[in-house]
């Protein structure tokens, strides 16, 4: 649950995307990128409550935004990995994972003042293994600073899903000041805001996460402008769907419809008017559910008290919704707040036991769950007083705990394997063989070595765990036969690089495949 305000912090992605936005050679990463050219040429800043209608084609708005462009290969394989779960649409929303499987994801929003601000969950991860698949963003319409810092910002959270791989969660909030589900439903003053976010995301041209409006029915001044509006927020739901498929973009998009149990419990309701906030299963691909404190989704807590649901009440009776609707549910927004994780070991015990020893015991208990989104965060105390520091890295105990849990197979992390959820091209398989890094881990120096099975072009690098490159091993054509590069973990600077996970890429025009590296120092 994010205020207007708060949703307007800029994010510092440069850490994301350092690794394509400074290459002299985009192509090292299989794509290029065009400039994203955002022209405001006339924004008036008209106030949210003056709906009269603004057509893209007037210039009042968002009059070009350059298409960031991602080349494919046939199957699709871009960076380190692509996610192409294998489910007939028939049988399974967009996105959806097999039966028992979940993702493990990350909210951006982690409130850091500078730098990658998913640094420090990596970094805490420290296994690349286990790193998160889905990333999510939150994009405000308008906002309050005006749409071209954001759209910018969204191109390059584009091309870091690109590059680096994971799966986008695009999170559209729909305020400046106020709510302005409203103002979407009933005008097309922000039509070409949406435009602009459909463009970049046919650009992108995957499979993406787009939670529209955030936590649906949350009301009161710091929540969604002041409370979105029923029946308008259906109509609004609907429209921005609808201009989607529109654009040819319907299939690439998962879209999620999310509560807060803090929130109304009538989420369900349905009267005279239609529905007060389900825009209907022919807009809703999978039900989102956001989770911070413990009393959330306690299972041993009662499911009233004096008559009134409690939350965790009310965040069941969502996924009975959900599961009657048939429609998988993802965790948008998850955190440990109020715990204040501190590195005291006690404390530690009795914060995992508090928070997230129920929290796992909870998607355990529904498998209609089939992903969540962590916020590694200090909340900022204005902001969220009393919510803490709910940073995994503050705690050895906390970290050791959390990551084991994360090992635990039916998790979906960012893979490193060079495989997606579906089976590689045999061109893989006939093209290289034996790809190996000897010593795996190494101190002073480790080799690349693999045969080819005709001559073919290649580019061999190192990347951290972020997605930037350290080192690239070779870049161009190698003869059939046996190869080897070495790599004396140090930069393209000749830097020593730091103790820690990395993954040797090997990319070429039919695939791409990867190993992990550990280097110790």
């Amino acid at each position: 649950m994010f205020s207007a305000a708060m949703k307007e912090i800029p994010l510092s992605l440069a850490s994301m995307h350092d690794g394509c936005a400074g290459l002299s050679s985009p192509e090292r990463y299989g794509f290029s990128i065009a400039f994203i050219l955002v022209s405001l040429l006339s924004w008036n800043g008209r106030s949210p409550g003056q709906t009269r209608d603004v057509e893209p084609s007037t210039g009042s708005a968002i009059t070009a935004v350059s298409t960031v462009t991602f080349p494919r290969e046939p199957w699709e394989k871009s960076g380190v990995c692509t996610f192409t779960p294998q489910a007939s649409k028939a049988e399974r929303a967009p996105l959806e994972p097999e039966d028992g499987r979940l993702y493990h994801g990350a909210q951006t929003m982690t409130f850091e003042p500078s730098g990658d601000p998913l640094a420090g969950y990596l970094t805490a991860l420290n296994d690349p293994a286990i790193q998160p698949a889905v990333r999510g963003l939150f994009f405000s319409i308008p906002g309050t600073r005006g749409p071209a810092n954001s759209l910018r910002e969204l191109g390059r959270f584009f091309a870091s899903a690109d590059s680096i791989g994971f799966i986008p969660e695009l999170g559209l909030f729909l305020v400046s000041d106020v709510a302005t589900d409203s103002i979407i439903a009933v005008s097309t003053t922000y039509d070409p805001i949406i435009d602009s976010i459909i463009t970049l995301a046919k650009g992108y041209g995957r499979r993406m996460f787009l939670r529209i409006g955030g936590e649906f029915n949350g009301a009161g001044p710091n929540w969604n402008g002041g409370g979105y509006h029923p029946y308008l927020y259906v109509t609004m739901f609907r429209k921005i769907v609808d201009m989607f498929a529109a654009r040819g973009f319907r299939d690439s998009i998962a879209t999620v419809w999310c509560y807060y149990p803090a929130a109304a419990n009538d989420f369900d309701s349905v009267d005279a008017k239609g529905p007060r906030w389900y825009p209907g299963d022919a807009y809703v691909d999978w039900f989102g559910l956001d989770l911070f404190d413990a009393q959330d989704f306690d299972l041993s807590q009662p499911d009233s008290i004096r008559g009134s649901l409690t939350r965790k009440a009310k965040a069941e009776r969502f996924l009975a919704m959900a599961r009657t609707h048939g429609k998988p549910v993802y965790l948008n927004e998850t955190s440990a707040a109020r715990i204040d994780i501190t590195p005291d070991s006690a404390d530690g015990i009795r914060d995992w036991e508090s928070w997230f020893e129920k929290f796992f015991a909870f998607i355990a208990a529904h498998p209609e769950i089939k992903g969540f989104n962590y916020i590694n965060a200090l909340w900022p105390e204005r902001a969220y007083p009393g919510w803490g520091d709910a940073r995994i890295q503050n705690n050895a105990l906390i970290r050791k705990r959390y990551t084991e849990e994360l090992r635990n197979p039916k998790y979906i992390h960012l893979p490193v394997t060079g495989t997606s959820f579906a089976e590689p091209p045999s061109e893989v398989s006939r093209t290289i063989a034996g790809l190996l890094n000897i010593p795996n881990p190494f101190r002073e120096k480790t080799a690349v070595s693999f045969r080819l099975s005709t001559r073919t072009s290649l580019f061999i690098a190192v990347y951290d765990m972020l997605g930037r490159i350290v080192r690239v091993l070779h870049e161009g054509a190698l003869d059939a036969g046996g190869h080897s590069f070495s790599w004396d973990g140090r930069t393209d600077e000749g830097i020593p690089a730091r103790t820690g996970a990395y993954v040797c890429l090997v990319r070429w025009a039919g695939g791409v495949e990867t190993r992990k590296i550990l280097l110790l120092h």
